[in-house]
């Protein structure tokens, strides 16, 4: 008779029935470091990539499916998100570590003054976490009031965001191929109208799975909210907590 060496409860076959871990366990090595990160890549019960792929060809049904329970296949939007963000903050630091600051991607005061640019972006996702519950107000009320509740709306709003990360991160690693080519840095404004269209494409796509009247009209609204909010906050409420937060120092 064996034991689990996780939880101790007695198990007969590959897996404990209390707590799911493997009866036998290998070594940690690096086989083993490697196929985990692998498996949390690409492994379809829990596909990050399956996932962000499916959230750019047909975000409604990822959200509906999630919404209504269909879980286990996507990643999940807390740490969809997370996941993004960090690898987007990633890249930036790579990038300016190989090729300077503003060189390839030039920020451009992008929130306000330089100081505060700088530090908004080095925790973008506290910057972001700001909008998500605004977002998730506009889907409620324009589309899902009727279905969903306000906190269902708020998880179609991380993985809508956590998209258009993932669009950053596509938008950085075509400035750094366009870069060697032209020697000219690419402005970070210049992936606003990306996010534009993806908000558009993301509630188009989902919208068609309710039954509301104006689709059109709400499609339209929700982008221009979406991105709007965002757009005041990054110019005059990111700037102004910020200078705030460094007056407190």
């Amino acid at each position: 008779m064996s034991f689990c060496k996780n939880c101790g409860e007695k198990v007969v076959g590959s897996y404990c029935t209390h707590c799911g871990q493997k009866t036998i366990e290998q070594r940690i090595s690096f086989h083993y470091i490697s196929h985990e990160v692998l498996h949390f890549f690409t492994h379809f019960e829990k596909g990050f990539l399956f996932t962000s792929w499916n959230m750019l060809a047909k975000p409604g049904k990822v959200v509906t499916d999630f919404v209504k329970g269909k879980r286990k296949i996507y990643q999940p939007p807390v740490s969809f998100f997370l996941i993004w963000i960090t690898m987007y903050l990633l890249l930036l630091y790579i990038v300016e570590k190989i090729f300077g600051e503003n060189v390839v991607i030039d920020y451009k005061e992008y929130f306000g003054p330089s100081s505060t640019t700088k530090y908004a972006v080095s925790h973008l996702s506290f910057v972001l976490l700001v909008v998500i519950p605004f977002q998730a107000l506009y889907f409620y009320w324009l589309v899902a009031w009727k279905k969903y509740n306000y906190f269902e709306c708020f998880v179609v709003a991380m993985y809508y965001l956590g998209t258009v990360i993932l669009l950053q991160c596509a938008f950085v690693l075509l400035a750094i191929i366009i870069h060697p080519l032209t020697g000219a840095s690419a402005a970070l404004i210049y992936s606003d109208p990306l996010k534009i269209l993806y908000l558009a494409w993301a509630v188009t796509d989902t919208i068609k799975l309710f039954r509301v009247k104006n689709k059109i009209i709400r499609i339209v609204l929700f982008a221009i909210l979406a991105f709007g909010t965002f757009t005041v906050w990054r110019l005059y409420g990111v700037p102004a907590i910020i200078e705030w937060i460094m007056g407190e120092r």
